[in-house]
């Protein structure tokens, strides 16, 4: 017995220490699962699933509450500050961009962060307006007539305005908030983009300035000639700027001093800052297993020509759309019914025209530049017809897109960013006007001015406005870790050119003789 006993105990043990070790080692079990009643079992189910639903519907109501009742009456007030700043002689679009700053959500906090990003679609139809817009104000037939001292003087102020800019950015660039612990590659970069954006102007503001001072004349003439075309060269420069950036392998997420975004062949492959050349991996190359020199060769010569051909292509889709283009403005059967429905067409068009292209990949600014540029050139029986038109419809929604645009630019405005950036605007302002003032006296001198133009031509290329916001709005929507305070920086310089531009064009056409408005008679001496 006594044997029996001490065989069971040591065994009854062991048993215990194993069950013992398998509950403290074991995975907790699955808690039972719940046998609902029929009746109640799949509303009780969905309960999660619905409460995630109404939760998302009460978000998107809310959203939608506050873009359809406070965003009108943001630009009301807006279209009020405009009107105000214009009494003063001010540009309307800085009354439109302080509203947008006062509302948005670092000042009064008006429109969330949320709403904001929901008005991209506003933005973006914008956006393509303003490019048809600019490219329509070039006109080939005005420029074959002495095309000469308009590129001379476009190519000398394009190339001081860039270089002078450029060397500035690099000089002050490591005190740029986003690039204070980054390497000299990525200022480079950045500079590069900075002094691009340097060389836009603004038609608008000169047409406006032209017509308040009824300016007629060979500087006049020259002035709105050479804005417009170095409107659309940088709108291609800032193209190509664009890709160029994108596919340079550049970490800016401060990860990395240098090339943290992975080579070149790596970002051509997998992406990196939106800018993946589509469909070009080693198996669609056709390099799969094949020597890794040779595939390494093939994706650094498409990494190269990708910002070509993405160029390339928009200009041929902006073509085939400016042909398209012109078919809506052809003369209307119905002209009363036509002048209605042609904004809402032109429009609708424009904002296919940019979505579908930046879906694809490619520039949509450039591409509603070429397009509107072709629409305006059309040569055939009804050609001038349709240029009168589209610049009739331009004329008729441009007030309200600026109106749209400049407010809600304003609201997504970063203001401790641009108050850590001001000494830096200041600078690059400054520096600009240098350059264009060197640029404009060696221009004239080239295509020989008057004496009494070379000291004020420089005042004629201050402005900026729609063009150069929209390409920052751009660099926002390509780079969206450091897009953002770029756009900043380059809104505070836009501002302030925009501020101090008008006036200058204006005591420029006074200065030459050229002002034909009636209480400025006075002024130019009969």
């Amino acid at each position: 017995m006594e044997e029996e006993q001490s065989r069971v105990i040591p065994s009854f043990v062991s048993h215990c220490i194993c069950c013992a070790a398998r509950l403290r080692f074991a995975s907790p079990p699955d808690p039972p699962e719940t046998v609902w009643p029929p009746r109640v079992g799949l509303a009780r189910r969905l309960t999660p699933a619905a409460h995630m639903m109404a939760s998302s519907a009460d978000q998107m109501g809310a959203v939608m509450v506050e873009c359809l009742t406070r965003v009108p009456a943001i630009l009301l007030v807006a279209w009020q500050a405009g009107t105000l700043f214009q009494r003063y002689r001010l540009p309307r679009i800085s009354g439109y961009l302080i509203t947008g700053v006062l509302s948005g959500q670092h000042v009064l906090g008006l429109l969330t962060s949320v709403a904001t990003d929901r008005l991209a679609v506003l933005d973006n139809l914008c956006l393509a307006v303003i490019g048809v817009a600019a490219g329509s104000e070039l006109l080939l037939s005005e420029l074959r007539k002495n095309p000469k001292p308009a590129l001379v003087m476009t190519g000398c102020i394009t190339a001081f305005t860039w270089f002078f800019v450029f060397a500035a950015f690099v000089v002050v660039g490591n005190q740029v908030g986003f690039l204070s612990k980054l390497s000299a590659n990525h200022v480079y970069a950045v500079a590069s983009l900075a002094a691009t954006l340097g060389v836009a102007r603004s038609p608008a503001s000169a047409i406006a300035v032209l017509r308040e001072m009824e300016g007629r004349g060979p500087f006049c003439s020259l002035v709105m000639s050479v804005t417009v075309v170095k409107d659309v060269l940088v709108v291609v420069m800032f193209a190509i700027n664009l890709e160029m950036v994108a596919l340079s392998g550049l970490d800016f997420t401060g990860g990395g001093s240098g090339g943290g975004g992975g080579s070149l062949e790596e970002r051509v492959t997998s992406g990196g800052d939106g800018a993946s050349v589509h469909g070009s991996s080693p198996d669609a190359a056709g390099v799969h297993g094949s020597n890794p020199g040779d595939a390494s060769t093939l994706l650094t010569l498409v990494a190269f020509l990708h910002p070509i051909l993405s160029v390339a292509v928009s200009f041929a889709v902006g073509i085939a759309s400016g042909l398209l283009m012109g078919q809506l403005l052809k003369p209307a059967t119905r002209p009363a019914l036509g002048r209605v429905l042609r904004p809402t067409w032109v429009l609708m068009f424009a904002a296919a025209l940019f979505a579908g292209t930046r879906t694809l990949g490619l520039e949509p600014l450039l591409v509603c530049v070429v397009a509107g540029a072709v629409a305006a050139n059309r040569q055939h029986s009804t050609g001038d017809a349709e240029r009168e038109v589209l610049a009739a419809v331009i004329h008729a929604v441009m007030p309200g897109i600026n109106l749209v645009f400049f407010t809600l630019a304003g609201t997504a405005l970063h203001l401790s960013s641009v108050f850590n950036s001001a000494y830096i605007a200041a600078i690059i302002v400054a520096t600009r006007l240098v350059a264009l003032y060197c640029a404009a006296w060696v221009g004239c001198d080239l295509i020989g001015s008057p004496v009494e133009h070379k000291a004020v031509a420089w005042m004629g290329y201050v402005t900026q406005a729609g063009v150069a916001l929209g390409l920052a709005r751009t660099a926002v929507q390509r780079f969206p870790v450091w897009g953002q305070d770029f756009s900043d920086l380059m809104v505070a310089v836009i501002v302030c050119n925009q501020l101090v531009g008008p006036p200058l064009f204006r005591a420029a056409i006074i200065a030459v003789g050229e002002n034909y408005a009636a209480g400025e008679k006075g002024a130019r001496g009969g």
